[in-house]
């Protein structure tokens, strides 16, 4: 699935004679909330589901939006709401299907992967170990590009908490990094050598 190419983050405070329509914040916003969705962990295969879940919220509520914050605010903790909801089912249809079948997946093989799409499978199980607060901040920092203020003012948390958060989880990812690499670099050396 392509990526939508919003990303603005303007203020659009509707004016009480020309009110936003659904069709003009989807235009200029389904981008935001597309990476929203996808950097809270919802499987690549239920993004739309869980895009047109938002929009049929924001639809129901735009009335209810009245300009004090910005438009991606509003979005972000209507798309977080619906991101919690979407999860919790799914861990709980998960915890039901484990129950029925006991039997492990087997993990991908981490070495067909290659390019991209090892780091970003390096990325998804780093941010899947981390816990929610910092990854959170995390991914609305460095993935999102978003000003720790505007971080801080989207979590409802204190701009210092924030930082914290983000320095944490820097530090995580960085010690993941040296991890992964050590890793590798071990798999290069030859088993056998003879002196």
């Amino acid at each position: 699935m392509r990526e939508p190419a919003s990303r603005s983050g303007e203020r659009a405070p509707p004016s009480r004679h020309d009110p936003l329509t659904l069709q003009e914040v989807y235009a200029r916003h389904s981008g935001f909330v597309w990476r929203i969705v996808r950097r809270m962990g919802v499987p690549e295969h239920a993004v739309e589901d869980v895009m047109h879940e938002v929009f049929l919220v924001v639809h129901r509520r735009l009335g209810e939006f009245d300009g004090r914050v910005a438009m991606t605010t509003w979005l972000y903790h209507l798309t977080r709401g619906v991101v919690s909801n979407h999860l919790r089912s799914r861990r709980r249809e998960q915890n039901r299907l484990r129950l029925v079948d006991a039997r492990p997946v087997p993990a991908p093989d981490p070495e067909s992967q290659t390019g991209r799409g090892q780091a970003a499978a390096f990325v998804r199980s780093f941010l899947d170990d981390l816990d929610p607060e910092k990854r959170e901040v995390f991914e609305l920092a460095e993935l999102e590009g978003l000003a720790m203020p505007e971080v801080a003012e989207l979590m409802g948390i204190n701009l210092n908490t924030a930082y914290s958060r983000l320095r944490a989880a820097r530090l995580r990812f960085q010690q993941a990094v040296t991890r992964m690499r050590a890793t590798d670099e071990r798999r290069l050396i030859p088993r056998s050598r003879s002196a």
